[in-house]
């Protein structure tokens, strides 16, 4: 089985069956009592029939890996046989008490060469088992673990804490500061790590826990780390836990069913609402033939060509958008529902040519007559609609992944979401141009990657930059040269608003051109000039003061519980809000700049506030996922404080 990975825009591959994975399922589960006592932690349900191995297995399975073992304890080890039925190897502890660097060590002793180890009450979306495996083909050291930079606060506070310098993890711990982030859960091991694992059982027998082989690995360099923050993930050590990981359960499956080739449009609007439908479909157990939703989907493409040839443009390019999603679901429902199936993918692949076809004579039809010109765009669109698919396959049929170029503006998605947009705005020749000549920019790149796929040429080594002899240590603590800095630029800011200021009046009042009724004066100049002078300074504060709040960051880390990386996103989101503010707020002052300024001070304010909008959302769905626990505790602690005393009955 070769698993293809993409890495540093080019194309990799290793065998994934040169990795084995181990499964830890040893653990007592003690705080999900009563539930434990009765069948393992990794037995329990994400959604009926799901259990939380079957989920785990699943993923692994998808990324290529093919032998299996499981360590559990000695009651549950026949439990666990029967229910995997011989499809993976189960290994029994054979003692009552232990820990879970035990565990790997049964499992160790097993396997030759490399393996991944995956706890099994951790939950996680395949993008991050995949980031896994991408940093494993290259990996050097013994461990190479997956950082969370941004856990929420109750993660952080349970999880263990890795300490990093450079691209090494120097300390594992759970009582450090969460500074640098949390593991979460899987672990690969290098040959070289079994010296490590054998060494720290010799150090504290069965009571030695996989925390201590990393630190005696970080002590020699031999633990480096994949960054997954945004990946979803989840650990499972409560019923509280639980409950939130049936919650996640159903944003991975969302996420999931993004596919790598998607287009811009289909993962920033199409997917949204199409896998929502889907999952809705599937919790509710309603199965749609994925076979019916694409005749569905080609019925609307050919109800909304028909719209668009008699000129009903705005319903049409609704209804050929509203096609584009519904096209999304067909796959989404073979999935979910494990009914995936070649005659489908062929059955799609038809009728969206099909469909494309349609459309397009909807729209000569609406356009006509076509001088010659618009012929021949009408020619370059009707083939590239084809075409664009037809280089992606030829791409993936030389093993080329094609992921990378499907990033430009030509799939189907974006092809019809702009067909939606022109027939919207009444401008159909625009939907035309567009499909004439934009896919020739895919093209290009299809050849240039292939090239650079068939001919990789080694790096040129380059020599690493040196400090002069002798080294001096800095002079100034970081806190100084930021303050300097900040307090620099303020002066600097002031200084140059101030000489702008006594100057306006000598230099306002010219005519510079003059254009009828309008005229261009000085004072327009001007107002131009503190516009940049207030954005450039104020990035240039706004920057400095980021450089502050990192060192800040840093001291409230102990006292928050948030990862350092948490607080410098936090603020600097609040200073990319602080800029589009000033930037709205000055946007209207370019109103009285002739001709033009009405547009640009429209164009800019619009930006201004969508970018406000964006990082506000940002800011405070990030405030809400790494404090919604903190945020549950408290009020649970109000709960019984206002309870407290209340009469029961």
């Amino acid at each position: 089985m070769r698993f293809s990975c993409f890495l540093f825009g080019e194309m990799a591959y290793f065998e994934a069956d040169e990795i084995s994975a181990v499964i830890l399922a040893a653990g007592e589960a003690s705080r999900l009592r009563p539930y434990s006592e009765l069948a393992p932690k990794c037995l329990m349900e994400l959604e009926p029939g799901v259990k939380i191995l079957d989920f785990i297995i699943e993923r692994v399975r998808r990324a290529g890996l093919r032998r299996l073992l499981v360590v559990t304890r000695p009651g549950f080890s026949e439990l666990l046989r029967k229910h995997l039925d011989g499809s993976v190897e189960v290994i029994e502890a054979d003692l009552d008490s232990f820990e879970n660097l035990y565990s790997l060590g049964l499992a160790a002793r097993r396997l030759d060469g490399k393996f991944l180890v995956l706890m099994s009450d951790h939950i996680f979306e395949i993008d991050l088992l995949e980031a896994m495996l991408r940093r494993a083909r290259e990996a050097k050291e013994a461990f190479v673990v997956c950082l969370d930079r941004e856990p929420t606060v109750l993660e952080a506070e349970e999880g263990l804490k890795l300490r990093v310098l450079k691209d090494k993890i120097v300390r594992a711990d759970k009582s450090l500061e969460p500074l640098y982030g949390i593991d979460t859960g899987i672990i690969f091991c290098n040959d070289s790590a079994r010296k490590y694992i054998e060494e720290a059982l010799r150090r504290k027998g069965p009571k030695a826990s996989i925390k201590d082989a990393l630190n005696l690995a970080a002590a020699e360099g031999q633990v480096g780390f994949v960054d997954v923050t945004g990946l979803l993930w989840k650990d499972i050590d409560t019923p509280q836990d639980l409950e939130k990981a049936r919650n996640l359960y159903w944003r991975i499956l969302k996420r999931e069913l993004i596919r790598p080739n998607d287009g811009l449009i289909s993962r920033l609007l199409n997917r949204s609402i199409s896998s929502t439908i889907s999952i809705a479909l599937y919790r509710r157990r309603i199965y749609v033939s994925p076979n019916l939703i694409s005749i569905i989907s080609f019925l609307m493409s050919l109800a909304g060509a028909a719209f668009l040839a008699f000129r009903s443009l705005i319903l049409g390019g609704i209804l050929v958008q509203a096609s584009s999603i519904v096209d999304g679901m067909d796959g989404e429902i073979a999935r979910l529902f494990k009914r995936a199936s070649k005659f489908g993918a062929l059955l799609d692949s038809f009728l969206d040519r099909l469909a494309d076809l349609s459309i397009l004579i909807g729209i000569i039809l609406a356009l006509w007559p076509l001088d010659a010109f618009m012929m021949v765009l009408a020619a370059l669109a009707s083939a590239n609609m084809i075409l664009v698919s037809y280089t992606t396959h030829l791409l993936q049929s030389a093993g080329i992944e094609a992921s990378t170029i499907r990033r430009i503006p030509v799939t189907r998605d974006v092809r019809l979401f702009a067909i939606f947009v022109a027939a919207i705005f009444g401008v159909l020749e625009a939907a035309l141009y567009f499909l004439a000549f934009t896919p020739f920019a895919y093209y290009i790149a299809g050849v240039v990657w292939a090239r650079r796929f068939s001919e990789r040429l080694p790096k040129p080594s380059v020599e690493e930059p040196k400090s002069p002899w002798p080294p001096i240590p800095p002079q100034t603590t970081p806190a100084r040269r930021v303050l300097s800095e900040l307090i620099g630029r303020v002066l600097k800011f002031v200084l140059a608003f101030l000489i702008l200021k006594l100057l306006t009046p000598i230099l306002s009042g010219f005519t510079l051109i003059s254009l009828g009724r309008a005229a261009l004066l000085s004072n327009h100049i001007l107002l131009v000039v503190e516009m940049s002078l207030v954005i450039y300074f104020g990035y240039a504060i706004l920057s400095s003061v980021k450089k502050l709040s990192d060192l800040i960051a840093v001291k409230l880390v102990g006292r928050i519980g948030a990862t350092k990386e948490t607080l410098k996103r936090v603020f600097l989101d609040l200073m990319y809000a602080a800029l589009s503010l000033i930037i709205w707020v000055y946007s209207t002052s370019l109103e009285n700049i002739p001709l033009i300024g009405g547009m640009i001070s429209k164009i800019a304010m619009t930006a201004a506030a969508i970018f406000l909008f964006i990082t506000l959302y940002r800011l405070g769905k990030r405030i809400y996922r790494v404090f919604a626990d903190a945020y549950d505790r408290l009020i649970d602690r109000l709960a019984r404080k206002l309870s407290h005393g209340q009469p029961t009955g």
